[in-house]
């Protein structure tokens, strides 16, 4: 009995200590580490899970330049702001720097076509949840409040690109990241993040910008199948998985027509970085205080608005023809001074221009300008509209 008592303790024993090798010990290890929440997974899926791993942290704070280039001068294009993930909401504000020399034509089609203010709105403030987008143009004392179907001309609407569904603020490499295509694994840094080559459609890419300026990129209809070259970006993502920075090169996207208005820009990159993660502190607020239009009222097409009426130019709506009614007591832009109608058929760019300088001649107003209707639009009315007016 004592032998085989003695044997079979020294059996226990020994798988004691196998078991303890195998496992590790209450005091110097313990249970096998916990899977990373985007490294361990298949690299095909880890830019998406640190998508969601980012959306999952509440918030973050947001900065992203689009740079145009062409030849040695650019057009800056900066937004920054804050993003609640677990809240659906987001503010941001944007602005244009442009260098002197970069080409006129494209300078006006990237600022907006305003009637009167050739340089565009420089500079905006907007607000968004899943109700409405709060847009307040630089110079304004007011917000303009669009929400439900936003299309005050039809089949216009440059308002909802600012609105996103991966992040309430629109227009940011994060709509794209879902669909990238990484080359391979992430390549790891230093820090114990990763950095991903990747690729995504043409057709996400285009996405990015409002109606009127996809009007001047590559050829639409544009699906994910479509044919050109896939648009290369760069993903860095931190030691706990969340996306840092997103880097785009967007030339693919860029016209070969020579008659483009963007025919001279030559180069388009975008540049995402994320910082201050968790629930926004403040909390991000979508309610802004001072006052507030209904643009559904307030936003109407120029030709709409009567003689001695005073408006502003810049709507968010990126269109010439679009105006804001606010009082002639404070601060605007234009006031009316006649609207005249062109019972004919459209008689060519040459002639139109002629036929609206005829009606506005009776108008003797000092700085007096006027606009007039383009040929979609003529057809859109069945006659042309001509409206005479004041810049103040």
């Amino acid at each position: 009995m004592t032998r085989r008592t003695a044997r079979l303790a020294t059996a226990l024993t020994a798988a004691a200590l196998l078991l303890t090798a195998c496992t590790g010990s209450g005091e110097s290890g313990g249970a096998e580490p916990a899977a990373h929440p985007v490294f361990s997974a298949p690299p095909a899926r880890q830019v998406l899970l640190a998508l969601r791993h980012t959306q999952e942290t509440g918030g973050a704070a947001l900065r992203q330049t689009v740079t145009f280039t062409a030849g040695r001068t650019t057009a800056v294009r900066t937004v920054s702001g804050r993003v609640d993930f677990a809240g659906a909401r987001g503010e941001a504000s944007g602005g244009w720097r442009i260098a002197p020399g970069f080409p006129e034509e494209a300078r006006d089609v990237l600022l907006g076509n305003l009637v009167a203010l050739r340089t565009g709105a420089t500079s905006e403030r907007y607000a968004v949840d899943s109700r409405a987008v709060h847009y307040r143009a630089g110079s304004a004392a007011y917000w303009l409040r669009y929400e439900g179907d936003i299309e005050p001309l039809p089949g216009l609407d440059a308002v909802s690109v600012l609105r996103g569904t991966e992040s309430a603020v629109g227009g940011t490499l994060l709509e794209v990241l879902s669909g990238v295509r990484p080359q391979a694994g992430g390549g790891t840094r230093p820090d114990g993040g990763r950095t991903y080559r990747a690729d995504f459609p043409l057709a996400q890419a285009v996405d990015l910008f409002p109606m009127d300026v996809r009007e001047e990129l590559v050829a639409a209809p544009l699906h994910a199948s479509s044919p050109g070259a896939p648009v290369p970006v760069t993903v860095e993502v931190d030691a706990e998985g969340r996306i840092t920075r997103a880097r785009a090169d967007l030339a693919a996207v860029l016209p070969t027509e020579e008659d483009s208005a963007l025919a001279g820009v030559t180069g388009l990159r975008v540049d995402l970085s994320l910082s201050a993660f968790g629930p926004p502190e403040p909390a991000v607020d979508t309610t802004p205080d001072g006052r507030v239009l209904d643009a559904g009222r307030a936003v109407v097409p120029m030709y709409e608005a009567a003689t001695g009426d005073c408006v502003d130019l810049d709507t968010g709506m990126r269109h010439r023809r679009l105006v804001t009614r606010v009082s002639c007591d404070g601060p605007h832009d234009v006031r009316i001074t006649g609207q005249h109608t062109l019972d004919t058929a459209y008689p060519g760019p040459g002639a139109a221009l002629d036929l609206a300088e005829e009606a506005c001649a009776g108008e003797e107003e000092p700085g007096g300008r006027l606009a007039w209707s383009g040929q979609r639009e003529w057809r859109d009315l069945r006659e042309g509209r001509v409206t005479c007016y004041r810049l103040s």
